[in-house]
């Protein structure tokens, strides 16, 4: 009794239990198939639309193969850009080579003739016929050991080397070409420069300045042989002007006159044709010019045109018919007379061999030089000979000194001047050595 008046009456505990627990669960399985049955609607519907429209996954392929041939063209292009400039990297290497050839040979024929141009001006200023002048310079051209290789351009176009190029160092590869459909506007070159010059027109630039030097040069020597030949022509129009008035044939004694001395070897004549060019036909007009002016120069220098005595002396007598001072009838004189104070100093007017020094009558103290072409020379009335028979003396040696020895009426020089032994005017040959320094000073 205690114990049933404590405790309540009993629930019914299983029935609450359930009670809650099918609460929970509809709702959640009510949200749960209806979020089901919506996702499966969609996908079938998203499904259904998909699988009946098969043209859209077409369009998305055939997009996708486009593209693809795209980017194949644009790979065989870039292929032919190759291509194209591996070719015409060959063919400027062809031109550029054929131009150095070119070069060269011209070159070589410019050294050539450079050397003729130097031997022809070192002949002349050492036989004095011209003054000393410049020559023109040469132009430097590739050698043919030197490697010439453009970077920059191909690895086969060559270039000059060295100063020909702005600069030793090589150039930077171009740029790739762009692709095709690539933009191409401004905002592409972002050096802040200039665009470089393409190295193959920097080469035919070279080349081309390189030509006009060389071209400059060969007119340079022209000019210098045009220039020899025109003071040539001077020289030898003066030459000939002094010896007229020697009353000699130049002609016939520049063709008696020998070779020089202490010279030889083969002979080896310059071919030339005048029909090749100007220097060719300007060189073909000099040479016998000059070869003629040569031995017309050695002529002059063999005859007795110098002054018997330094300094100016009048001529107390002529050549030719006088009266005789000791019989005071008409004599014959075969030479001139020179007043000078004892003592003077007596000179040789031209090379040559002594054949005579001594006493000799009405000469008194005598010399006589025997010269070239039959030419000799006396010198009278000396107080003083200086040489001796034999003895071989240049223009100016000293022979003796002015006296009164022989048949003389005071001191002074007897002077002649004889051709082949026979007595000749000397003034004649005077006038031609004075008219000879009055042009050359």
């Amino acid at each position: 009794m205690h114990n049933q008046s404590q405790t309540g009456p009993a629930l019914p505990a299983a029935g609450l239990v359930t009670h809650k627990t099918y609460t929970v669960r509809r709702s959640t399985m009510i949200t749960g198939l209806a979020w089901l049955a919506l996702t499966t609607a969609c996908s079938g519907t998203a499904a259904w639309y998909i699988l009946s429209r098969d043209d859209l996954a077409a369009r998305l392929i055939a997009r996708e193969t486009a593209r693809q041939y795209a980017y194949e063209d644009r790979i065989a292009s870039l292929r032919a850009d190759i291509d194209r400039y591996a070719s015409r990297a060959l063919l400027d290497q062809d031109g550029v080579e054929s131009r150095v050839d070119e070069l060269a040979t011209r070159q070589a024929e410019l050294e050539s003739r450079q050397s003729l141009v130097s031997a022809l001006a070192d002949t002349l200023q050492s036989s004095g016929l011209v003054p000393a002048t410049k020559l023109p310079l040469r132009a430097r051209v590739i050698k043919p050991e030197e490697p010439i290789r453009a970077s920059g351009v191909t690895s086969f176009a060559p270039i000059l080397p060295g100063k020909l190029l702005q600069s030793d160092k090589p150039m930077p590869a171009p740029e790739a070409p762009p692709l095709r459909g690539a933009d191409g506007g401004a905002s592409a070159w972002q050096s802040g420069e200039a665009a470089a010059e393409p190295p193959a027109k920097r080469v035919e630039a070279t080349l081309g300045r390189l030509d006009r030097a060389m071209a400059t040069t060969s007119d340079a020597q022209i000019a210098a042989l045009r220039e020899m030949d025109e003071t040539l022509a001077a020289t030898q129009k003066r030459l000939r002007g002094a010896l007229a008035e020697t009353g000699l044939d130049a002609e016939r004694l520049a063709a008696q006159s020998g070779a020089d001395a202490a010279v030889g070897g083969p002979f080896v004549p310059v071919k030339l044709d005048p029909a090749a060019g100007p220097f060719e036909a300007t060189l073909t007009a000099l040479q016998p010019r000059m070869t003629s002016l040569i031995r017309l120069r050695g002529v002059i220098e063999q005859l007795p045109l110098a002054r018997p005595m330094a300094g100016e002396h009048d001529f107390t007598s002529n050549f030719g018919y006088r009266t005789d001072p000791f019989t005071r009838g008409l004599a014959m004189h075969t030479g001139v007379d020179f007043r000078a104070e004892p003592g003077s100093s007596i000179l040789a007017t031209a090379p040559g061999k002594v054949v005579a020094a001594e006493y000799n009558g009405g000469y008194g103290n005598m010399v006589e030089v025997e010269h070239a072409n039959g030419l000799s020379t006396r010198y009278a009335h000396m107080s003083a000979i200086s040489v001796s028979v034999g003895q071989i003396v240049k223009t100016g040696t000293v022979l003796g000194r002015v006296g009164s020895t022989g048949r003389s009426t005071g001191p002074h020089l007897h002077y002649e001047t004889r051709i082949n032994d026979e007595a000749v005017d000397p003034t004649r040959f005077l006038r031609a050595g004075a008219k000879l320094l009055g042009t050359a000073s």
